[in-house]
């Protein structure tokens, strides 16, 4: 019934009944404590056959103010009541990063209202069994199925981010294996153009004694001189490029560390996002066992 007058699913139902139960208590307790306090005028102030007018009046003066004093206190307590209520929703949306919003029309629509009249009287001729809160693992509504959605996409999550590692692990070894071949060949590179550089000096002319022309000897230092020069020129570009794809691979293997690093950080995440699922859990639970002994201390006493 509350389902087709209201759209609530069956948790919510029970939160209702369980509203209405306490409210219906609560309201039986003022209708006693006004029987009461007309049955102690009875008793204790009509004990003449005839009164004044001035005696009467004071007697309905004195019972107004009396029966005034204990509805304004009901009507505040109530209040007071529904504002704690909105507070726990509205702790429970803000957990959740949502933004409630209250249509305060609604509370004075005439039809709505005769539909909580109508559950309540339902509610009252049925007289169902105490509701019992399903276990955890059995709920499949409101805030725990998206705890369920939540732990399953971290889940996805974590695998996904598991694969990326092993991946930018291997990556990140070829980098290195790369960074150390390029390395030895710069060495290489040097050592060779040292070794040119002193097989270029053994090859310069160091007889000046020599008997050969003037002419010979000068021709002979301009060809080594000149392939020296394209000797050391051919080295130096080589180096050069050599100098660069020796700083591209560096660069690639510190963007490889930040992404991997990064990584691990979101796994942490994962597990801090676990911990507090499970600190909620704890909580719910609490919660529950707290409302079950509320509902067997609010039961109304027999008459």
């Amino acid at each position: 019934m509350l389902k087709e007058t209201l759209g609530l699913n069956e948790q919510h139902q029970g939160i209702i009944r369980s509203y209405i139960k306490f409210a219906r208590h609560q309201r039986g307790q003022n209708l006693k404590f006004i029987d009461m306090t007309f049955q102690d005028v009875i008793d204790s102030r009509l004990l003449e056959d005839t009164y004044t007018k001035d005696e009467v009046e004071e007697l309905i003066n004195n019972m107004k103010d009396v029966v005034s004093g204990e509805v304004a206190g009901e009507l505040m307590d109530v209040s007071h009541i529904n504002v704690l209520l909105f507070t726990q929703l509205l702790s429970q949306a803000e957990k959740w990063h949502l933004r409630m919003k209250v249509d305060l029309s609604d509370v004075q629509n005439r039809e709505l209202l005769e539909k909580v009249k109508i559950m309540e009287e339902n509610e009252n001729k049925s007289q169902p069994n105490p509701h019992r809160l399903e276990p955890l693992a059995d709920n499949s509504s409101g805030s725990f199925e998206l705890l369920k959605i939540e732990i399953e996409r971290l889940k996805d999550e974590n695998m996904r981010l598991e694969k990326q590692t092993v991946e930018y692990e291997s990556k990140l070894n070829q980098l290195i294996e790369e960074k150390e071949k390029m390395a030895l060949l710069l060495k290489a590179k040097e050592e060779e153009m040292t070794e040119l550089k002193n097989e270029t000096e053994n090859l310069s002319p160091t007889n000046k004694n020599s008997e050969v022309e003037t002419d010979s000897k000068n021709d002979s230092e301009q060809l080594l001189g000149e392939y020296e020069k394209v000797l050391t020129e051919q080295l130096r570009l080589e180096l050069d490029s050599m100098r660069q794809e020796y700083l591209s691979v560096q660069s690639q293997l510190s963007l490889a560390e930040k992404e991997l690093e990064r990584k691990f950080n979101q796994t942490a995440a994962y597990n801090n996002m676990k911990m507090m699922i499970a600190k909620k859990n704890e909580q719910v639970k609490e919660l529950r066992t707290q409302l079950q002994k509320y509902e067997k201390t609010s039961e109304p006493a027999p008459e």
